[in-house]
């Protein structure tokens, strides 16, 4: 018989194999399956936590974390497919009440009702229909009415609700392309669509129509995202760095928002690229961080001014890549995909070196940006020619170990240990993303300035004409270019 090899994938490709039967990898792979599938398109609540929310993905089983409002609205907007009014139609619309059952109450929207029929305002400009009257079509029968008994609120006669149709569309969340990118998602206990409306609200609604599932269970479902907040992250790599601070005898930085904001955008940026050369279940991907950005301006000096923020006098930014996700890769002993395997974490050093010697060695800004568009495209073109496998039991690691991780690649790292240990510094912002297993995290440090910055009083010292940092002038008072 043939040995079947398990690799366990982690940070950056750190394997360690044994075997398994044939049969038990059977069994384990279809109860995987099975529970994904069927729970596929449902909102799951951990009941041995503290009620953590999921979204289960109809098309790919794996389920994602919806954290707070904001990030959950978010996610779920990204899950969203395009759906014309047509089609959208076709689905019959759920209302609030109907998710309330003899334990729970359902979630009070935030958007008022100005008609008082029932119908948040919100929900009756996703529908068409009138805020300021009951009875939108002057039929006799009010919206409420019309629409929980799948009469056309518009007209006359009944709305084109198609059954057939509406069951291949459970659990599934639209956007509707015809009107203003409104988002519903299509319960599959019911069959009906819910609008999502304010992220408040569409937490709330996501969560009261949520299914409870053991630990157990739910780490039988692939996970494609942490289960952990971002924002908390952030906040806590911040604290991070300021410990190193702290313990080297320099104060702690300030967190400021506004860098935050900046930071984020760049990590953002950064995971976006790396979906065309990412993923779950393929032999080998190609993660790519740089400073040089493509986007909202090549250095992070630049990004700050782009967005406003001019108050400082010296800036530093460091950045990170780091495995966020342990899984495991079955194949039969010979299978050349071990080859690759074992080969992919050299393959990626010798990319990343020979990528950073080709930036460093630009000319100018115009030439290391066409090198980073080059690399990009190179990776996404060797990645399509990657051989798939099967990926199974995702486990994203404790936030607590990628900050730690993340920390401690900065100091060992002379250039962005050098950032961390400025005393020159007051001030910093973290920004960090996700993509597909990685982490990718952006720190921005300023010096804040009280005076000569952009659009700021301009500097004043006894003996010398009021004065800005080069190239500003100082006008009236104020440092303008």
């Amino acid at each position: 018989m043939k040995k079947i090899i398990v690799f366990i994938i982690l940070i950056l490709l750190v394997w360690a194999f044994g075997s398994l039967s044939a049969a038990d990898l059977l069994a384990e792979a279809l109860a995987q399956a099975g529970l994904a599938d069927k729970l596929s398109g449902r909102i799951l609540l951990q009941v041995e936590e503290n009620g953590e929310a999921w979204y289960v993905g109809p098309e790919d089983k794996m389920r994602y974390f919806l954290g707070r409002p904001a990030d959950a609205f978010a996610l779920m907007r990204e899950q969203g497919i395009g759906i014309t009014d047509a089609n959208l139609n076709r689905i019959p619309v759920g209302l609030m009440e109907a998710c309330a059952t003899e334990t729970r109450q359902c979630p009070v929207p935030a958007s008022p009702d100005t008609d008082n029929d029932s119908l948040p305002d919100d929900l009756e400009v996703a529908l068409g229909t009138d805020t300021m009257k009951a009875d939108t079509d002057g039929d006799g029968f009010d919206d409420k009415h019309e629409l929980a008994n799948g009469f056309n609120y518009l007209g006359s006669g009944v709305m084109p609700v198609n059954l057939d149709f509406t069951g291949r569309q459970k659990g599934k969340i639209f956007l509707a392309v015809e009107r203003n990118g409104e988002a519903w998602y299509v319960n599959p206990a019911d069959g009906k669509r819910y609008f999502l409306g304010r992220p408040a609200d569409a937490f709330a609604l996501m969560r009261s129509l949520g299914l409870g599932i053991t630990n157990g269970d739910l780490d039988k479902i692939l996970a494609g995202t942490p289960g952990f907040l971002l924002s908390e992250g952030e906040r806590d790599i911040h604290e991070s760095v300021n410990r190193e601070r702290t313990d080297n005898g320099l104060p702690a930085l300030r967190w400021n928002d506004e860098l935050a904001a900046v930071a984020r955008e760049h990590s953002m940026n950064l995971a976006r690229e790396n979906e065309a050369f990412t993923a779950f279940g393929v032999a080998c991907d190609y993660p790519l961080i740089h400073h040089e950005g493509l986007e909202f301006g090549i250095y992070n000096s630049e990004r700050l001014g782009n967005r406003g923020v001019h108050y400082f006098s010296q800036t530093a930014e460091n950045i990170a890549l780091l495995s966020g996700a342990t899984y495991k890769v079955v194949y039969w002993e010979g299978d050349p995909v071990g080859v690759e395997l074992a080969a992919c974490q050299k393959k990626r050093e010798d990319w990343d070196a020979a990528f950073k010697s080709a930036v460093d060695a630009g000319r100018d800004n115009e030439e290391k940006l066409a090198i980073v568009r080059a690399e990009l495209l190179r990776r996404a073109a060797a990645f399509e020619s990657e051989t798939a496998i099967k990926a199974s039991e995702v486990n994203w690691r404790a936030e607590d170990i990628i900050v730690s991780e993340m920390t401690k690649g900065w100091m060992e790292s002379p250039g962005h240990r050098a950032n961390i240990l400025n005393g020159d510094y007051d001030e910093a912002g973290v920004g960090l993303a996700y993509v597909n297993g990685f982490f990718i995290a952006t720190q921005v440090f300023i010096k804040r300035a009280d005076c000569g910055f952009k659009n700021g009083p301009c500097c004043e010292k006894p003996g010398y004409y009021p004065y800005c940092y080069v190239p500003l002038e100082c006008r009236d008072s104020i440092c303008g270019e």
